[in-house]
């Protein structure tokens, strides 16, 4: 009597499917939380595209050079326009505690350049892996004011680690420590 009326039937197919939904998400809920997500990291070169797995991966190499590269003519070009943002693009590109131990000589730095304005450009003449983790960079600087124009050659030691890729910083490295010295 129950299954003749149609209403009943329509009931009953709604909570089946209810149910069989429930029972479908809590599934694949388990599913998902039970398995392990695991990040590939594909490389793309002139032979074509492959799954990285080695860290000494030319491709992964490659990839640690043009972090350095990125970070060196970040951090070392500026004018007084430009400091605020290339100083923050190279922030990201630093650890947290590198960051705080930095932080007040380069808004002192900015400080500086509000009152004497100048432009600072870097050319990269060598980077050197000198130890894991730790590179020795070449850098000539051209520093123009408004009345002078110097070159300086700069010693700059920089150690790194990896760490998670991020939006702001896609590289997955992290500089740790900056030091330079005038040559």
């Amino acid at each position: 009597m129950i299954f003749k009326s149609k209403l009943y039937r329509e009931q009953i197919k709604h909570g089946l499917l209810i149910v069989s939904l429930f029972l479908w998400a809590l599934t694949s809920t388990v599913f998902a939380l039970k398995s392990e997500s695991k990040i590939l990291l594909i490389g793309i070169d002139e032979n074509g595209s492959k799954i990285i797995t080695d860290t000494n991966d030319r491709i992964l190499q490659n990839e640690l050079k043009n972090f350095l590269k990125s970070f060196l003519l970040t951090f070392y070009n500026y004018d007084e326009k430009s400091y605020s943002t290339q100083i923050e693009s190279a922030s990201n590109l630093m650890s947290l505690d590198l960051w705080e131990h930095e932080k007040s000589k380069l808004l002192e730095q900015k400080e500086k350049l509000i009152k004497f304005p100048l432009a600072q450009t870097p050319d990269i003449e060598s980077i050197d892996l000198i130890d894991q983790g730790k590179i020795e960079a070449i850098l000539n600087l051209t520093i123009k004011t408004r009345l002078n124009e110097q070159k300086v050659k700069l010693k700059v030691h920089l150690s790194f680690k990896k760490t998670i890729r991020t939006e702001l910083n896609p590289w997955g490295f992290e500089i740790t420590e900056v030091t330079d010295v005038v040559l």
